[in-house]
């Protein structure tokens, strides 16, 4: 199920999706494209080209075996083309807990000498029900909910970077494994962070979500504010938490900030991550020089 994975106060850590590029010649790109026109032609599920200015123009999508595919691009199409530059943008994206070890993405990266890092999605998951989960949105504003009823629901927090992506992760991975399984992914874009300096990356905390388990342990203090109680109540019975006003928010995470807080930390997560880099530069071929 994964290819590296930290766990942490019961949150098990693991790299998802990872996009990562390089500058190439369009010499160098040939050699590749003779390559899946040829021996991995097999492998080649799609590959087309593209005019659209936020797109690549050469695209890619390969598939090793089924559910195990990833996507390459070359040459984007902000990029200007002239006789004076040699190199071009190549970007490849890929999940490493589906793919783990394939020698055509090893292969892959042998080209270019400095790599950097764009995005990638880190994924937590928790021996919980989605169900028992209240997240709080914070000051993202985009929040949507798909539900196929019960547990097979799905919620996005929030766009682009540091959006979140909660899910049933036993269903849509059709898992055989007693108890639930609860996938939390967050999205994080980075600055072209340089592949060689990857003992020098952090993930932040404060990346993470705000959540809480709505299984909160009613003391007799507690009644003194029926109100507050009441509340309670409702957001265990599965009243959204982002519904409330800012000050019974700040009343109900208080009483769930103590045991029923989710703990997320960072780093696990740069230690998964920097296994992944690690090991998608092993191969004795590679040119990048780790510092």
């Amino acid at each position: 199920m994964y290819f590296y994975s930290e766990e942490m106060f019961n949150v098990t850590y693991s790299i998802d999706m990872i996009r990562l590029k390089t500058y190439i010649s369009y010499q160098e790109f040939s050699e590749i494209e003779f390559r899946f026109n040829t021996c991995w032609a097999d492998f080649v599920k799609n590959k087309y080209t593209s005019a659209r200015l936020e797109q690549f123009f050469y695209n890619y999508n390969i598939e090793i075996e089924e559910g195990k595919s990833f996507w390459f691009g070359f040459m984007h199409n902000t990029e200007r083309r002239s006789e004076n530059i040699t190199e071009y943008n190549f970007t490849i994206e890929f999940n490493p807990n589906k793919l783990k070890d394939t020698n055509i993405l090893k292969y892959l990266f042998t080209f270019g000498s400095k790599w950097f890092l764009k995005s990638c999605d880190i994924a937590c998951d928790i021996p919980v029900s989605i169900l028992d989960i209240v997240y709080n949105k914070g000051r993202k504003r985009s929040t949507k909910v798909f539900s196929n009823g019960f547990d097979d629901k799905t919620i996005y927090i929030g766009k682009g970077d540091k959006r979140v992506k909660i899910y049933n992760k036993k269903i849509e991975s059709n898992l055989a494994i007693k108890g639930d399984l609860t996938r939390i992914e967050v999205s994080k874009v980075f600055e072209d962070f340089p592949i060689s300096n990857i003992k020098l990356f952090h993930i932040e905390d404060d990346i993470f979500p705000v959540l809480y388990m709505n299984k909160y342990i009613y003391s007799l203090k507690d009644y003194e504010d029926k109100t507050l109680l009441a509340i309670v109540y409702a957001i265990e019975s599965g009243f959204d938490f982002n519904m409330l006003s800012r000050r019974y928010k700040e009343k109900v995470s208080q009483l769930l900030q103590g045991g029923n807080k989710i703990s997320f930390s960072g780093k696990p997560a740069t230690q998964v991550l920097r296994n992944v880099i690690f090991s998608c530069f092993s191969d004795i071929k590679c040119k990048v020089v780790f510092v």
